[in-house]
């Protein structure tokens, strides 16, 4: 707000009398009356308040408790290779939404009928449809997957569809529930059925070759709760670093192909291509590779990343041969690509100080 006062002002807020000025009139003369000069000009300035944002405290997730489940979920049984687009239609079947797998198909599959389904479509198509939200990550672990049910979200994984010592395919499921009592989750698989038992560490064991992915399809409303209960691994690069730090360690103490091929997928992530392949070697000489989709394009990625391309055209078409289901390469992983790029330009400035 801005306050003009003049000196004439000043004196009448004063109680001086220029209200009233006296009149003198004279045939021979006029008289004016008097002027007030008044003097330069200040201008006082009120300054701007800044709205105070009020801050609003990060919702308190619900402690998990010892079995939790949803009372209505929808099952379906999937159709050719669509493992995928029938399991996010059963995720949302928790929001009430009745939709078909064929129509989802197409949108998050593509024309091709052989081809998965990767994460990466299901948030433009669920947010455009439904208003809805959908995030996707690696590094997931049983505790996380019981928190998200027990507050309410049905997160779809990446797993082997039965032991890989029986069939090797890769499968999209959600997890309906789970009971700490008998140490089960509970899931809606679009190939075994509703409500299939798995145990814990038969979860875990047949997640790892798939980098312990996840996805959870949401209401934005509910975002801020999501973000506590995922925490640091809702950042991009964090859930990187998490993750590489996590699969090297388990890759020494555990010792298996599964193990080596997670250190693998985690360090190309990361973009620590030379660990990457050393890891993706390790991986391969301890035990078959068949059907782990995702070493199809990391494997063969991190070996250009490095400039070795004719190794790399090499190991693509070696692994596309073992592949029991035919995939779609992936491009380069950008932000791997990036990760790299500033560690070499860390090192290179530091190298330059010395």
């Amino acid at each position: 707000m801005l306050l003009t006062l003049g000196t004439g002002l000043l004196l009448a807020l004063s109680g001086a009398a220029f209200a009233t000025v006296p009149s003198f009139s004279s045939p021979a003369k006029n008289v004016a009356a008097p002027v007030v000069d008044d003097g330069p000009q200040i201008t006082l300035t009120t300054p701007a308040v800044e709205p105070v944002a009020a801050v609003v405290p990060a919702p308190e997730p619900k402690a998990a408790p010892a079995a939790a489940a949803f009372d209505e979920m929808k099952h379906v049984w999937q159709s050719l290779n669509n493992c995928g687009p029938a399991s996010v239609v059963m995720a949302l079947s928790t929001f009430g939404i009745d939709v078909s797998q064929e129509s989802a198909r197409v949108p998050l599959r593509g024309t091709n009928i052989l081809s998965g389904m990767g994460p990466q479509k299901v948030d433009g198509w669920v947010n455009a449809n439904f208003g809805l939200r959908s995030v996707w990550r690696n590094n997931g672990t049983n505790e996380l997957v019981r928190r998200l049910v027990a507050n309410g979200f049905a997160p779809m994984v990446t797993q082997w569809m039965q032991d890989p010592s029986i069939s090797r395919i890769a499968h999209w499921r959600v997890v309906r529930g789970y009971d700490d009592a008998v140490s089960t989750f509970y899931v809606n698989d679009p190939m075994l059925g509703n409500m299939v038992p798995l145990s814990y560490q038969w979860f875990q064991n047949n997640w790892q070759s798939f980098s312990y992915r996840y996805m959870v399809i949401y209401d934005p409303k509910d975002e801020a709760l999501l973000k506590t209960i995922i925490g640091d691994d809702w950042n991009d690069a964090h859930m990187r670093k998490n993750f590489y730090e996590r699969t090297k360690a388990d890759a020494y103490a555990q010792e298996t192909s599964a193990a080596w091929l997670a250190y693998g997928e985690a360090a190309y992530g990361y973009g620590l291509f030379s660990e990457a392949v050393s890891a993706f070697e390790r991986g391969m000489a301890l035990g078959s590779v068949q059907g782990v989709f995702t070493l199809r394009s990391s494997y063969p990625q991190a070996l250009r990343a490095l400039g070795r391309q004719t190794d790399a055209d090499a190991m693509q078409k070696r692994l596309s041969t073992s592949a029991s289901s035919p995939t779609v390469s992936s491009p380069p992983d950008p932000f791997a690509l990036y990760l790299a790029f500033m560690r070499e330009h860390d090192s290179d400035s530091a190298r330059v100080t010395e």
